[in-house]
């Protein structure tokens, strides 16, 4: 419990620093750099593979996953789960809008593979995925799941936020600290609500 509060300290204050970084304006070398890093090699193939994994990220595609556990776990009377993942979609949601209200940073210049309308940052699709999959990875940490299965299963939903995030650079719908600052933000998310469970031994 220690370490969780440790770290939710740890990542709140790098998530005010990378933010005020980016209200102030002097990460721009940082996210031309990693920019170049993550595009150094464009084709059609790799363009199409990043479209496709940066729909695991999309509104649509997060509301829907959310449906599914919330039934899921409904049907299987265990619904402080389902209202769990839920909740932590919904808040991570608001979270995402009024932080992109406060700091109206545009869109990248560079370009862009997809069309977005909506203010940089943080990016929504990072924090979607971040929260999403992260509270998914508390809750498999906490069933009765074969523990190869669960290791599998975290590693999985571990990776793929980060795929997600990585996507979204490429594709020039964001920039690197907008993907980093989506993380910080998601993560305090998660961390927040999972020390609150532990403390409370609610599920």
């Amino acid at each position: 419990m220690k370490i969780k509060k440790y770290s939710i300290w740890l990542c709140s204050i790098l998530f005010i620093i990378i933010t005020l970084l980016v209200k102030f304006d002097v990460v721009s070398k940082f996210d031309t750099f990693i920019y170049e890093i993550v595009t150094f090699k464009m084709t059609p193939l790799i363009s199409n593979i990043f479209k496709s994994i940066t729909f695991f990220g999309s509104t649509i595609f997060i509301v829907l996953l959310v449906i599914f556990f919330l039934c899921a776990f409904i049907l299987k009377k265990d619904n402080k789960k389902g209202y769990l993942v839920a909740f932590t979609l919904i808040v991570s949601t608001i979270l995402n809008n009024v932080v992109k209200i406060i700091i109206r940073r545009a869109r990248p210049t560079i370009l862009a593979l997809v069309t977005e309308t909506t203010f940089s940052y943080p990016s929504g699709h990072t924090m979607a995925s971040v929260s999403m999959y992260g509270i998914l990875v508390y809750l498999v940490s906490k069933s009765k799941l074969n523990k190869k299965l669960k290791i599998f299963l975290e590693i999985i939903l571990g990776i793929l936020p980060i795929i997600i995030g990585i996507s979204r650079i490429y594709l020039g719908a964001h920039f690197a600290s907008d993907v980093i600052g989506a993380m910080l933000l998601s993560t305090v998310l998660i961390l927040i609500l999972t020390y609150y469970i532990d403390s409370k031994e609610s599920l």
